[in-house]
């Protein structure tokens, strides 16, 4: 290398390692220009000159002309003052200009030696701001009106949750009878989202007007007879996150098991909006009608359990047992020894349930799968139509755990891992 030009050199490693330690960035920003880097836009360092370098500039998400630090059309922060070359005339580092939304003070760069030319405009993405939040790391006990009452639930913020940058959600919907505390011990939603990051919400059914229950359809309880609007409760806890945490509002996915597993599904029909995927456990979609209610069996044409209106493709990891056949039975069929469907004007009977294949197949219909569905390579026990709109994939996952919900004791089943691979490739158009 020439001597002659080593200052210069210098020069451009020192602007480019200030870039990074204090650019700041957005996972929901644009795409970089010429140079900037998208993301939160930062401008880039200026252009080697003939005898010098033009100052650099550090705005948060701007463009940057001769060393002209400016705030963005996001969040605007700070300028750093230029660098000077070596050598030759001085030229001025140039003016700031103010950010269109909310920037901040821009400094003016400093006077550079030497006749540097503009750098390159960096294309400022959009930011979303993280709104301040009271709430720790670990477990907060949370609460919003829904429905003319006081609605609960638990919202666990993961270890290392910073505040600062969007992070995916699970809503975990506890069963019949259960409890977001009993979820949250049973689930495996609680270590899994610990570990990979996402906020987990463990909800609380209606404690006046639920007993316990989800309002999922034709089942269950008097959640159903005294028509609890359980999505609505599911959307106001959702705006509470966007209120109180980084929650990233494109990344809110739906899990639960049994009663909270139909709850999942109904969340996939009704609130295809607000989530991106479901995985549901030991359930079955029941939307609709209750395929028994005028029929003695249950098969692929009279199945009018799930009655949903799709607004987009939507993928659902679903869990079933294969062991049980007396609560949801894998196989589909009444349920005498569980008469929870309880129609406001009638009497509670046994709920009648489509096999969950024919479920699953439903659901690659909605999607408009092109392929029959092949083993999963990563978990043997899953069934996967993966040629489907939008993206989307429908996996059927069939355990033999020995019961209804054992999956979530069976680690070998994989369950939480599963169904975060499926979940976690999935986000709002």
């Amino acid at each position: 290398m020439n001597n002659a030009h080593f200052p210069v050199f210098a020069n451009l490693v020192a602007c480019l390692t200030a870039l990074a330690i204090f650019g700041c960035s957005s996972s929901d920003g644009g795409g970089a220009a010429s140079g900037g880097q998208g993301s939160g836009g930062k401008g880039s360092a200026g252009a080697l000159g003939n005898s010098g370098n033009a100052g650099n500039s550090l705005g948060d998400g701007g463009a940057a002309s001769g060393g002209a630090p400016s705030s963005g059309a996001g969040q605007g922060g700070s300028g750093i003052a230029g660098t000077p070359g070596a050598g030759g005339s001085n030229s001025s580092g140039g003016a700031p200009t103010a950010g269109a939304s909310s920037g901040g003070t821009a400094a003016a760069g400093a006077t550079g030696v030497g006749g540097g030319t503009s750098g390159a405009s960096g294309a400022g993405g959009a930011t979303t701001a993280c709104p301040a939040t009271t709430l720790k790391v670990g477990d907060n006990n949370s609460s919003v009106m829904s429905g003319g009452e006081s609605r609960t639930f638990i919202v666990r913020i993961p270890t290392g949750y910073t505040g600062t940058s969007p992070v995916p959600v699970v809503i975990d919907f506890h069963p019949l009878g259960g409890t977001g505390s009993s979820q949250e011990s049973s689930s495996g939603w609680k270590a899994k989202c610990d570990s990979v990051g996402c906020i987990a919400v463990f909800p609380d059914s209606s404690a006046s007007k639920g007993a316990n229950a989800w309002n999922a359809g034709y089942c269950c309880n008097e959640a159903q007879k005294n028509k609890v609007d359980d999505v609505q409760f599911a959307r106001d806890i959702i705006k509470y996150l966007q209120a109180n945490t980084c929650a990233d509002p494109k990344r809110i996915y739906a899990s639960g098991g049994s009663n909270g597993g139909g709850m999942t599904y109904r969340m996939a029909c009704e609130a295809a909006d607000v989530i991106a995927a479901v995985a549901p456990v030991d359930f079955r979609c029941v939307t609709g009608t209750d395929p028994l209610a005028s029929a003695g069996s249950v098969t692929a044409a009279n199945n009018t359990a799930c009655s949903c209106k799709l607004p987009r493709p939507l993928s659902v990891i679903a869990w079933d047992e294969k062991a049980d056949t007396s609560i949801v039975p894998y196989a589909g069929g009444q349920t005498p020894n569980l008469k929870t469907d309880c129609p406001p004007t009638g009497s509670c009977v046994g709920i009648g349930f489509p096999s969950a294949e024919v479920n699953a197949a439903t659901w690659a219909s909605f999607n408009k799968c092109t392929d029959s569905g092949a083993t999963d390579p990563n978990n043997s026990l899953c069934k996967t139509w993966s040629s489907c709109q939008g993206g989307t994939q429908v996996s059927l996952c069939s355990t033999t755990s020995g019961g209804h919900l054992a999956v979530y004791s069976n680690a070998s089943a994989k369950f939480t891992d599963t169904a975060w691979n499926g979940l976690k490739t999935q986000a709002l158009p």
